[in-house]
C-alpha cells in the first residue's frame, strides 16, 4: 500500500472515531480545535479540552459565553435563555456555548482567554446526606459523590433539576474528599430552589456538572483578603476564606456578610468559631434595613459601603464578591469604578 493510501486510511479512521465519540469544533480566530462528546455543551467540551472559553454563570442567564455559529448545527438546552437578546435571536447565528450541544461538526467565532490550570468540568453522581435549615429561606445541602471531587475554592456546580440546570457554589473548602456543601436561598417563584426546598430529601440522587467559575481563590497571592457576600453568596466567599486560612501565609482577612434584615442572618456560630481559631479573620455582619430587634454588633447599610467605611481603601487587597446581580453591580461601582479597588484583583460571582 502506498504512503498516500495509508494516509487516507488513517484520516478516514480518525474521522470515524471523531463522529463515533462526538463532533469536531473549530474556533476562530484562534484556529483552536476540540471534540465535543455526545451530549456535551460547547462550553463543557471546550473547557475539558483545556481551552479558556469565556463564561460567567454557565447556566444561560448572563450571556458572557455568547458566540457566533459560522458553520454547523447545535441544539439549545434552553431556547429561551435570557443570555440571548431578541436582536441576537433575529440575527440567527448567535448561540450560548453553555446551552449549545452540537449535532454536527461546527465552526464558531469566539474570543479565547489565556489558558488556566483548573479542574476540568465533568459529570458527577451525588447523594444527599444532609438538608438543614439555616434561616427561614436558606438551607445547607451536603452531598457525597462517589470519589474525590477536585475544585477550587469559590467555584460552583450545575445541578440537573426537573426545572432545568441551576448553578450553586460550594461553601466548603476543597479537601480532596468526596463531600460537597452548598448554601441555597429560596427564590420567589423559583422552580429550581423550590424543588430543593420542598421535594429533595436525604438519600436522593442528584447529577452535577462542574466545577465551573473564575472567582476562585488566588492562593499564590500574599495580599490581604476582603470578602463581600450577600445572602447565599456567602457560600463561595466562605469557601475562599476557609481555604485561605489553612494556607501557610498569614494574610489578614475581612469578611463582610450582608442580608436584608436581622431575620435573614445565619452562620453566626460558624463565624464565631472560625474567628476564635484564627485571630487574623474579622467578620462584620451587615443589615440593609434597620429593625427594632437588630443585634447590637450589626452594621447598617449596603455591604460594600460598610466594607469601605471600615477599610477605606481596598487597592492593596484581593477582593472576592458573591451575591445578587444588583448587589455585585453596586459593589463594583463602589470599589473598582470609584478607584477603591484594583480591577484585576476583584473576583466576583453574580448569583442569577
Amino acid at each position: 500500500m502506498s504512503d498516500l493510501a495509508e494516509g487516507f486510511d488513517a484520516l478516514a479512521m480518525t474521522q470515524d472515531l471523531v463522529h463515533a465519540n462526538g463532533h469536531e469544533i473549530r474556533c476562530e480566530p484562534a484556529a483552536a480545535r476540540f471534540v465535543a462528546r455526545p451530549g456535551d455543551t460547547l462550553l463543557k467540551a471546550g473547557l475539558a479540552a483545556g481551552l479558556s472559553l469565556p463564561y460567567e454563570c454557565a447556566s444561560g442567564t448572563c450571556g458572557t459565553c455568547k458566540a457566533r455559529l459560522l458553520e454547523g448545527r447545535v441544539d439549545s438546552q434552553w431556547p429561551d435563555a435570557p443570555g440571548l437578546s431578541e436582536r441576537d435571536r433575529a440575527r440567527g447565528d448567535r448561540i450560548l456555548c453553555c446551552q449549545s450541544v452540537p449535532s454536527t461538526p461546527c465552526r464558531i467565532q469566539v474570543v479565547l482567554g489565556e489558558p488556566m490550570a483548573k479542574p476540568k468540568p465533568q459529570e458527577w453522581r451525588a447523594v444527599v446526606v444532609e438538608r438543614a435549615a439555616l434561616a427561614h429561606n436558606v438551607i445547607r445541602l451536603r452531598l457525597r459523590v462517589a470519589e474525590a471531587c477536585p475544585f477550587l475554592a469559590g467555584q460552583f456546580m450545575l445541578f440537573e433539576l426537573p426545572a432545568g440546570r441551576r448553578a450553586y457554589s460550594m461553601s466548603n473548602a476543597p479537601d480532596a474528599g468526596a463531600t460537597l456543601e452548598f448554601i441555597v436561598k429560596r427564590k420567589l417563584a423559583g422552580r429550581g430552589s423550590g424543588y430543593l426546598f420542598e421535594r429533595l430529601a436525604v438519600g436522593d440522587d442528584l447529577t452535577l456538572e462542574g466545577p465551573y467559575g473564575h472567582a476562585h481563590l488566588r492562593a499564590d497571592s500574599e495580599r490581604p483578603i476582603v470578602g463581600i457576600a450577600g445572602g447565599s453568596g456567602l457560600g463561595p466567599v466562605w469557601s475562599v476564606i476557609q481555604t485561605a486560612l489553612h494556607c501557610a501565609s498569614e494574610r489578614p482577612m475581612h469578611l463582610f456578610f450582608g442580608v436584608n434584615e436581622a431575620a435573614d442572618l445565619f452562620h453566626d456560630d460558624e463565624f464565631r468559631a472560625l474567628a476564635q481559631r484564627h485571630p487574623r479573620l474579622r467578620v462584620e455582619r451587615v443589615l440593609l434595613r434597620r429593625g427594632a430587634a437588630d443585634p447590637a454588633d450589626c452594621r447598617i447599610g449596603t455591604v460594600s459601603q460598610v466594607a469601605l467605611q471600615q477599610l477605606d481603601d481596598l487597592t492593596g487587597c484581593d477582593v472576592y464578591m458573591a451575591g445578587p446581580p444588583a448587589m455585585i453591580d453596586a459593589a463594583l461601582r463602589d470599589t473598582v469604578l470609584a478607584g477603591k479597588a484594583a480591577a484585576d484583583r476583584v473576583f466576583f460571582d453574580r448569583f442569577y
